[in-house]
């Protein structure tokens, strides 16, 4: 019965990253993101304009059915079109087992009616996901965060911080991620104040290097990204997202300019990095965060 469960999440991840890739491929800076007119309408191929059918839509299958190519006029298809189906697959089926297992709602427990409170959770951070793809993707390609994105993580996060105020009792530590090692760096129990706290960090900080280097080293859309997302996470959880991104975020770069692909006068998006950090600190906080500790026992 589980295996079923996993397999239609994980299929409709994939309809939910097809939908994703309709909205990145049609966006435009300046325009709404979420424009009818826009995301409507029958899918063509972006080189030669034929009207594609179902066969050729199909999640992931038909990428490699086609072989990577439009079946009209031969022309490569995109890599980001099975990446990000595939990313949102994977994320339908890790989010909701990962949080089942945080909060140890398993098996029978998972259709107690006053568990619904944990259908929502779930629900929201699906949501979250679907948002730092779109902002990873848009920021990579524009060097811009569309605000109805941050406005969308800043409302989801505060829908979040509601049921952790009250939920907080029955889960004292499952509301980090980072569980009992919250305790070594907060200095106080209140959620509200929790969140606040990384709002604040995550906007101060940003905010001091946009000002600093005049916008040449974070834009605005960077700085509110920081804000709600230390809202969305917390503080000490954001703390170590931040740390995170920065090393990722350095490395890669150091990668670039050794494959002298990137110079150092040269910009990168900071948005993927941001997220990648925050993705690995709700996956593996816990973890990255023993393992330090294991380090400095040693």
């Amino acid at each position: 019965m589980n295996y079923l469960i996993y397999f239609f999440l994980f299929l409709l991840g994939l309809s939910a990253g097809s939908f994703l890739n309709v909205v990145l491929f049609r966006y435009q800076p300046g325009a709404s993101l979420f424009d009818l007119k826009k995301i409507g309408g029958r899918s063509r191929c972006p080189h030669c304009g034929q009207i594609l059918s179902w066969r050729e839509l199909i999640p992931l299958f038909s990428f490699f059915w086609q072989k990577g190519k439009c079946r009209h006029c031969q022309q490569k298809i995109s890599w980001q079109y099975p990446l990000v189906e595939f990313l949102n697959g994977f994320i339908f089926l890790a989010v909701p087992i990962y949080l089942s297992f945080l909060y140890k709602i398993q098996g029978w427990q998972f259709f107690l009616s006053e568990n619904r409170w944990f259908y929502g959770l779930i629900l929201i951070w699906l949501l979250i996901f679907l948002i730092w793809i779109l902002i990873a993707f848009i920021d990579k390609r524009y060097y811009l965060i569309p605000p109805e994105l941050n406005w969308g993580i800043f409302i989801l996060g505060s829908i979040i911080v509601l049921i952790q105020f009250f939920h907080q009792l029955p889960f004292p530590f499952q509301f980090s991620f980072l569980r009992h090692y919250a305790l070594v760096f907060n200095f106080t129990s209140n959620i509200f104040f929790i969140h606040l706290i990384g709002a604040l960090i995550g906007g101060l900080f940003f905010g001091l290097i946009y000002l600093l280097s005049q916008a040449r080293a974070m834009g605005f859309g960077d700085v509110k990204l920081a804000f709600v997302s230390g809202w969305l996470f917390g503080w000490p959880d954001f703390g170590l997202a931040l740390v995170l991104s920065f090393i990722i975020g350095g490395v890669w770069s150091l990668i670039l300019i050794f494959l002298k692909k990137k110079s150092f006068k040269d910009k990168l998006p900071f948005a993927p990095f941001l997220i990648l950090g925050m993705l690995l600190t709700f996956f593996l906080g816990y973890q990255i965060l023993g393992f330090y500790f294991n380090l400095l026992s040693v």
